[in-house]
């Protein structure tokens, strides 16, 4: 080997390696994959938290409906002799569009033997925003409005100890989770309060 060829090789030898192209496109794939992967875990993150704020928001909605029903008392909302309560009359046959804000509800039926019955399915928005300052919920907000619905169902059924009539309403609130409705419940019942019913003429 002349000398000329030793000063070759021990330049090639000697000579700093550098980051080829290819190298620096495969690290930039690397890490653009990485920050995908991270910014779907923050997306993924953060729908999670809005719907659990919705649900959140729709149980403590259901919950102001059913202290609201309470305050208007087991005549009012299930209506006496002489008297038509909040769940009765034509608004208890909605369309099947309301009837299907139930979550199934709507679909009930007794099995043999048994004496129950879906009674009323009502459209509480509707209601509300028909009677204008004589709401069951005087403050419930537009932006509510337009993001939940609320719908009452009332099944009643006869107490099987004693036979006295229990009405109870279920509420219903729902709300669209992406493609899908959701559903919160709340139950409330009523006892006939009458010298025939629970015999003590208060209402529970």
């Amino acid at each position: 080997m002349d000398f000329t060829s030793r000063r070759r090789v021990r330049s090639r030898r000697s000579a700093p390696r550098g980051v080829s192209l290819i190298e620096a496109m495969i690290a930039a794939v690397v890490l653009l994959i990485g920050l995908m992967g991270v910014f779907q875990g923050l997306l993924v993150a953060s729908r999670q938290n809005a719907n659990a704020n919705q649900a959140t928001r729709a149980s403590g909605i259901a919950s102001q409906v059913r202290g609201a029903l309470d305050t208007l008392g087991g005549n009012r909302v299930v209506g006496v002799p002489g008297y038509a309560g909040l769940l009765t009359g034509v608004a208890c046959n909605p369309s099947a569009e309301v009837a299907a804000l139930t979550g199934g509800l709507e679909k009930l039926q007794p099995a043999s033997g048994e004496a129950w019955a879906v009674r009323c399915i009502f459209d509480l928005d509707a209601y509300e925003r028909a009677a204008g300052v004589h709401r069951l919920l005087p403050g419930y907000s537009d932006a509510d409005f337009n993001r939940f619905r609320r719908v009452l169902v009332m099944i009643d059924k006869p107490d099987e100890a004693t036979g006295v009539p229990i009405h109870q309403v279920i509420i219903v609130v729902s709300w669209m989770e992406v493609t899908q409705r959701r559903f919160v419940r709340q139950y409330v019942s009523f006892y006939d309060s009458g010298p025939f019913g629970n015999e003590i003429n208060v209402e529970i």
